[in-house]
């Protein structure tokens, strides 16, 4: 008796939790469009030179430059346009350079930003400067060379080269999807005691979990540090709840 019981209990759960989400993935979010005081034209990042000098922009943003030697000569196991980077001072054309590290390490002088989960890559860029290609590996490289900062664009370009954050201008959520929040507002930016709060976007990629979509609040000051200050969980794919990624 106390078996069927559980068993019933149990059943109750799981019919709960499977109306919830289906439930949920019917709802709409009320999404705000407003940019505050970002030009999001401005943001746009110019890499011509590179694809004069023979790289290959594909669909998804991934640049082949098998044919410069560029991805040789800076180690370059991934290249890609980076989005938002436009407003960066000085103006200087700019891609994005993925690196293994050796080692696995977690050293932050291995790069800017560590990407994906197990796999031990990081984020560098490659610029043109006076004609040349140089590298900036480091964060404190790349403050060096841009900061400080000094407009809505430029607070923009900071948090998504120094963080693994994306901008997102008109988001639609896939059919299906799990709301997780009612109203979603894209990405802005507002000048704010002196700094600059980005609204930017991100998910739950690697480890075990529900994977969500999330919008994320950073703080840029002028002089170019990026830390977060908010965390919002907007959405998620119902075929990955549960899943474990390595």
């Amino acid at each position: 008796m106390a078996s069927r019981y559980m068993k019933g209990i149990v059943f109750s759960v799981i019919i709960i939790s499977v109306l919830a989400v289906i439930l949920a993935g019917c709802l709409r979010p009320n999404i705000i469009t407003d940019s505050g005081s970002l030009n999001v034209t401005a943001t746009v990042t110019n890499t011509s030179v590179f694809i004069e000098a023979g790289c290959i922009e594909q669909k998804n943003g991934w640049l082949d430059c098998s044919s410069t030697g560029l991805d040789k000569r800076f180690s370059c196991e991934e290249m890609w346009v980076p989005k938002g980077l436009g407003g960066l001072s000085p103006k200087v054309q700019i891609v994005e350079c993925n690196v293994l590290a050796k080692n696995g390490t977690d050293d932050t002088t291995a790069g800017i930003v560590r990407l994906g989960c197990m796999w031990p890559l990081f984020r560098k860029y490659i610029i043109i400067e006076d004609g040349e290609y140089k590298l900036i590996g480091t964060k404190d490289e790349f403050i060096k060379f841009f900061a400080p900062v000094e407009s809505p664009e430029e607070a923009l370009a900071f948090a998504v080269a120094l963080k693994d954050s994306y901008p997102d201008y008109n988001m639609t959520i896939p059919e299906r999807y799990v709301v997780l929040a009612s109203e979603i507002r894209t990405t802005y930016v507002e000048e704010s005691g002196g700094n600059f709060k980005v609204h930017l976007f991100d998910m739950q990629s690697c480890g075990c979990g529900n994977h969500p979509y999330y919008s994320v609040d950073y703080t840029v000051t002028r002089a170019g540090d990026v830390s977060e200050t908010s965390i919002e969980n907007i959405y998620q794919n119902p075929n990955l709840i549960g899943l474990c990624v390595d």
